[in-house]
């Protein structure tokens, strides 16, 4: 019986034991797993405080990024210079860098320069000669003494074997002209019935004192050369005449209002266009409520079958502004990316066909250079060829340059096409190239439209260039003085640039429009600039187009040079 209590004392200790050392067991392993527990809780921390960690390095590269692009920016704008020219071995030598199979390939699958250019040897431009023939002649005679025609060593009289001729060019100030009307009046004594005297001449303005030669050189002061209406103030101040720059101002309102029919007409053809160019460009206007806005004019371009060049004005930069006046217009139309075209673009039954431009998306790429160099000079060098199969298209008739474009170009677009979808998810979000990258595949149906139709161009330029008449004389006018001011300086300019884009003496013409319009005149289709340059060939500027040509020329030998090194 002892032995049986002992036993079962002996269990009943070795239970006890087990049962603490199950509770220890228990202890340790609940202290185990709040270890466990609390290590799970610092990892998830540490996880995310690496997660934010990483997103503000992110933001932060992002940021640093733009900012390294935004001081090249300026550094370019403020010290360097405006073309957006990469040297040739820069943008050669990024190639061999590239790891990419659409890179690799490039060199063996791009369509090669064709092997009939031949460069010749550059020669020196000639000297532009005077004619003379066009300027007023005076003749000066210099003859010698009788003394001095005696020949000094027989004393025998000297003979006239020729003459020396040396031609000097001066310069006169213009000068006003005071026109006096004098009209003798007549009258019966007996029977009283009246006065009787000739009519007076008519005049663009009547009442007014400025004859139409003045009226035209304020104009084409104002909106040919640029000149604020307080300089012409001041020039024909030192002539001895003073005339407020508000009865010049007048004189211009009168101008936009007999001018108004013909650009009317212009407006009507250039919407027969098959093909038209569109840009804006933003000018101060004084008036509203805070004393100043920014009013935009636009600029509608039409093909060659409707040679003009059609200003709009509008207070606001919105999509009320191409809409309205593209209203009736159904073609191809070249413009940039702002969403004000969208409606038209989208619109199946507008029957507007969306162009877009390499140039811009060009720019981008450029802006990127500076952070992604590799892959900018990638893709601004298959642009680069792009631009040389349009510098060979130049001269072709339409059918063959969408033949080349269908041959050459599309090849190099698909490369571009199918490289920017590479590039696209390996970009960061907010950077110089991705910007670049998103501008390009949102417009790349437009910007592969131009392969379409030989009558299209690869970019928008002609149209930024038409522009460059409101970029120049907002540096020197700086504003508007009112709303009503815009219209009329659209339809001032949309003059004016019919006679640059014709090459017309603007003065000889403007004035015989006024002398016209105010007779009324009802042949508007003979005052159009086209047709009167066809019936004025005197009246043609013919230096700048000589210059021009030549320019050109010069400008295609060496693409073709460049194109003939790389073969």
């Amino acid at each position: 019986m002892a032995e049986c209590q002992r036993l079962l004392l002996a269990a009943f200790k070795e239970a006890t034991e087990r049962e603490r050392h199950v509770a220890e067991l228990e202890q340790s392993l609940a202290a185990s797993t709040q270890c466990a527990t609390e290590s799970e809780q610092q990892a998830a921390e540490l996880r995310r405080v690496l997660d934010e960690t990483a997103a503000s390095y992110q933001a932060l590269q992002q940021e640093h990024e733009a900012a390294l692009d935004e001081l090249a920016w300026y550094k370019r704008w403020a010290f360097g210079r405006r073309r957006e020219r990469l040297p040739e071995v820069e943008g050669q030598g990024h190639l061999f860098d590239l790891d990419t199979p659409a890179v690799d390939a490039l060199d063996e699958s791009a369509p090669q320069p064709q092997a009939e250019t031949e460069v010749k040897g550059h020669r020196r431009r000639k000297k532009r000669q005077i004619d003379w023939d066009k300027l007023r002649q005076v003749r000066h005679d210099h003859d010698l003494d009788d003394e001095e025609k005696v020949c000094s060593c027989c004393g025998l009289p000297m003979e006239q074997i020729g003459e020396d001729v040396t031609h000097e060019l001066d310069y006169e100030p213009a000068k006003l002209i005071g026109h006096i009307h004098v009209r003798p009046k007549y009258a019966c004594r007996r029977c009283k019935d009246g006065v009787s005297a000739a009519p007076l001449p008519s005049r663009p303005i009547p009442g007014g004192i400025a004859g139409p030669g003045l009226i035209t050189e304020v104009y084409v002061g104002k909106f040919g050369d640029h000149l604020p209406l307080y300089r012409l103030e001041d020039i024909l101040t030192r002539y001895g005449v003073y005339i407020s720059r508000s009865t010049l101002c007048d004189w211009v309102k009168a101008v936009a209002h007999l001018l108004r029919p013909l650009y009317d007409l212009q407006r009507e053809l250039v919407l027969q266009s098959s093909v038209m160019w569109t840009d804006d460009t933003y000018i101060t206007v004084l008036g509203g409520r805070q004393g100043s806005f920014k009013g935009y004019f636009w600029t509608y371009i039409g093909d060659q079958q409707h040679p003009y060049s059609v200003y709009d004005y509008t207070n606001r930069r919105t999509r009320d502004g191409p809409t309205s006046f593209l209203e009736n217009y159904s073609g191809y139309l070249h413009a940039d990316a702002f969403t004000g075209y969208d409606a038209m673009f989208l619109d199946a039954g507008s029957g507007v066909i969306e162009v877009a431009c390499w140039s811009h998306a060009r720019r981008k790429f450029f802006n990127a250079v500076n952070s992604y160099p590799r892959q900018s000079h990638q893709v601004l060098e298959w642009i680069r060829q792009l631009y040389d199969i349009e510098d060979r298209a130049h001269d072709r008739s339409d059918e063959a340059r969408r033949e080349l474009r269908a041959a050459e170009a599309n090849p190099i677009l698909d490369k571009i096409g199918a490289y920017l979808a590479e590039l696209a998810p390996t970009v960061l979000p907010k950077s110089s190239l991705a910007k670049a990258v998103t501008y390009a595949r949102n417009q790349w149906e437009a910007l592969r439209r131009y392969t379409e139709d030989g009558r299209l161009t690869i970019d928008n330029n002609v149209s930024e260039r038409t522009l460059r008449h409101q970029a120049i004389g907002r540096k020197n006018y700086l504003f508007l003085g009112s709303e009503a001011a815009g219209p009329r300086a659209a339809v001032l300019y949309t003059i004016m640039a019919g006679a640059k884009r014709h090459r017309i003496e603007p003065w000889t013409y403007v004035r015989d429009l006024l002398l016209r319009l105010h007779a009324d005149d009802p042949c508007l289709e003979e005052m159009l600039p086209d047709r009167w340059a066809a019936a004025h060939p005197k009246a043609i500027l013919n230096h700048r187009l000589e210059e021009s040509r030549t320019k050109a020329i010069r400008t295609r030998a060496r693409r073709a040079h460049r194109r003939a090194r790389r073969k």
